[in-house]
């Protein structure tokens, strides 16, 4: 049992001992206050929900780090998290005892930072901090997380329509704008739903060429050191099998050819290193798109001279003369907002099968989520022709269904019954 006693100086301790039996006391300027504390104490002690209450005097920045060093995952989520926190959480938090962080404070924190950096950036800086406040709860630091219930600033960006691209546009025009010896990583992704670091990382061991299949077991991760290849996907489901389609085994078949060793990636530099997605992006992809028409636009105007039209991300249209069509391609590429990313070749994937009615569980395991919503929210997106598609599939129906028009009930017949109501 607590108590509380009055001290020389006329203030009032509240004193009692902690679930470790060791004696604690805090000084309060009335008895009142110092009994109201010793009665929520020891609530606490009776509940399990005990909170030292002077552990809030913890800094953030040193619990931070504390709670970075316990943490267990892959390289390049501490590479980010490290990075966040250096950036944007230890300059405004680094010294705050944990025990005076609140919610205002927080909101006011979140609210600046939404007037200098994008919305899906402050959610992620809001969600790093709320983490570390919500260990400190588990640890007994403090007895609430006060970053509970803070409004966020809206990701607009979720809202845009994601850019796609047709079965038909992609093997006429996209695929051969490609550079032949880059053409097997975009038919995976395109033909397999592979993400780029199941791509990066696909080794010949995995291909099965005589059964049109491979296995997804390796990934390539970038981080500040290198590239790594981790021998494990993002999450269990994404170890899969997927069948291959027929464009993208004839690629796969000229690339074996050329090195059929079952140690090698599937698809490298040419050194033989894993692909780095920054140089790909640049060098391959974008120019891709230009070549494509899909980005930008290039028009011959007369012998040596091409004219590159381009939109930049205000949506001002930009445009310059060149006198060969590879610097025209490489102005676009560099400076076009926009376009198609690799990874809507994946969404692309996707939104195909389920289109040609391939069972949403089927994609789903082809694509390796573990959730079905998160085939159908993420990967899939509406056709332009779904109000045909919709009355299409009534009208077939309701034709077979309904009664020849001599064998329907006049309308005379039904209004009388309507009256008898």
């Amino acid at each position: 049992m607590g108590f509380v006693r009055k001290t020389p100086a006329g203030t009032f301790r509240a004193c009692w001992r902690d679930p470790a039996g060791d004696q604690k006391s805090k000084s309060f300027r009335t008895k009142r206050e110092a009994n109201a504390f010793l009665t929520e104490v020891e609530s606490g002690l009776n509940r399990g929900t005990y909170v030292n209450p002077h552990a809030g005097r913890t800094r953030l920045g040193d619990f931070a780090q504390q709670w970075l060093a316990t943490r267990t995952v892959e390289a390049r989520t501490t590479e980010r998290t490290v990075s966040m926190l250096r950036t944007h959480i230890l300059p405004k938090w680094g010294d705050w005892p944990l025990g005076k962080v609140d919610f205002m404070s927080v909101q006011e924190w979140v609210t600046g930072l939404g007037r200098d950096l994008a919305p899906a950036t402050v959610v992620k800086c809001y969600q790093l901090l709320s983490t570390i406040l919500k260990t400190a709860v588990q640890a007994r630091l403090i007895a609430t997380n006060p970053a509970e219930g803070v409004k966020l600033p809206r990701d607009r960006s979720r809202d845009v329509k994601p850019v796609t691209i047709s079965r038909e546009d992609f093997l006429g025009r996209l695929l051969p704008a490609v550079p032949p010896r880059h053409r097997g990583i975009v038919s995976a992704a395109a033909g397999a739903g592979l993400r780029w670091g199941e791509c990066a990382g696909l080794m010949w061991s995995s291909v099965d060429l005589d059964r049109a299949s491979l296995r997804v077991v390796q990934v390539a991760e970038e981080t500040h050191g290198g590239i790594v290849l981790r021998p494990y996907p993002k999450s269990r489901a994404g170890v899969r099998t997927v069948p291959l389609p027929g464009f993208l085994l004839a690629v796969l078949r000229e690339l074996h050819a050329d090195d059929p060793d079952p140690r090698t990636l599937v698809f490298r530099d040419r050194v033989g290193r894993p692909l780095r997605r920054s140089n790909f992006r640049r060098r391959v992809w974008l120019p891709s798109l230009v070549r494509a028409g899909l980005l930008g636009q290039i028009a011959n105007t007369g012998p040596h001279r091409y004219r590159a039209t381009w939109p930049d991300r205000e949506g001002i249209e930009w445009s310059a003369e060149f006198t060969t069509e590879r610097e025209a391609v490489a102005c676009v590429a560099a400076k076009a907002a926009g376009g198609m990313r690799f990874h809507d070749l994946r969404h692309a994937y996707a939104t195909w099968l389920v289109t040609d009615g391939v069972p949403i569980n089927l994609v789903q395991r082809v694509m390796g989520h573990e959730q079905a919503s998160t085939t159908l929210n993420r990967y899939t997106h509406t056709p332009d022709d779904y109000a045909a598609r919709v009355l299409e599939a009534f009208e077939g129906s309701a034709a077979s269904l309904l009664p020849p028009a001599a064998e329907r009930p006049s309308m005379d017949g039904l209004e009388g019954a309507e009256d008898g109501l």
